[in-house]
């Protein structure tokens, strides 16, 4: 009896051992073991694959796309929909990521909402690239007006040039900065639950405004203890419940 109990012991440290040595899975490997529940069927694993991935940072539009598949494939329209609008919020050019969206708004009887100016000037040129052109831009406009200025002959029409050449370049690294996700959509939410009432004040006796099926995009102008005040469908501003609402992107409403 006593060593059976020693021999357990031994074997339980041997074991413990080597789960100590297994090393942690990459994003790389995670992201494919994912991939491979996705076409197994096994949708719920899968999708705690992706989320583990969007939990420790994943800006991969690849990933939120998945997590999205998987949610639809389970029957959770909503939390698919969220998961479609930020793969295609990171990279506006996806089609996949769009008619997917399209698809599901359409599961759930709401307009698909349509992309920003910034997405869609993002849907031609990444944001990243836009930046970085648009530096090289605004230092070389910038260049060509100390040049004018401080050359032995005035030349007022490289002086006009620089200074075009420079707000062309501000202009475009605006435009990518407008069009980071977490600045185009910080204050994007979408209804969850089974519904959502709209009202004229925050309170539950308010004057109902509307009603927002699940799914709808709204935007937070503003928050007051458990409401939020967002910008309806109709053109109205109304308050609606903030446990009633999930940010596109983390940051639009306060923590609940």
């Amino acid at each position: 009896m006593v060593r059976a109990f020693i021999i357990a012991i031994v074997a339980g440290l041997v074991c413990a051992g080597v789960s100590a040595q297994e090393p942690d899975l990459t994003e790389e490997e995670i992201f494919d073991r994912a991939n491979r529940e996705y076409a197994d069927g096994s949708y719920e694993a899968a999708r705690d694959g992706y989320e583990q991935l969007v939990k420790a940072g994943s800006r991969d539009p690849s990933v939120y796309l998945n997590l999205g598949h998987a949610e639809f494939r389970m029957g959770r329209h909503v939390p698919a929909a969220i998961s479609y609008r930020r793969a295609l919020a990171l990279d506006p050019g996806n089609t996949a990521a769009r008619s997917s969206l399209e698809h599901t708004f359409d599961k759930l009887g709401v307009p698909a909402p349509g992309l920003g100016a910034a997405e869609i000037v993002g849907q031609y040129i990444s944001f990243d690239l836009l930046a970085l052109l648009g530096s090289i831009l605004f230092w070389i406009g910038l260049g060509l007006v100390v040049f004018a200025v401080f050359s032995a002959r005035r030349r007022p029409g490289v002086a006009v040039l620089g200074a075009l050449v420079a707000i062309a370049g501000a202009t475009a690294a605006a435009i990518s900065w407008a069009g980071d996700s977490r600045i185009a959509l910080a204050q994007t939410a979408m209804v969850i639950g089974d519904a959502a009432d709209a009202r004229s004040t925050p309170a539950d006796n308010a004057q109902k405004l509307a009603d927002l099926p699940p799914g709808t995009p709204v935007r937070v102008i503003a928050a007051r203890e458990d409401w939020s005040l967002v910008r309806l469908p109709i053109g109205v501003d109304g308050w609606v419940r903030t446990s009633a609402l999930e940010p596109v992107f983390p940051g639009a409403l306060p923590a609940r």
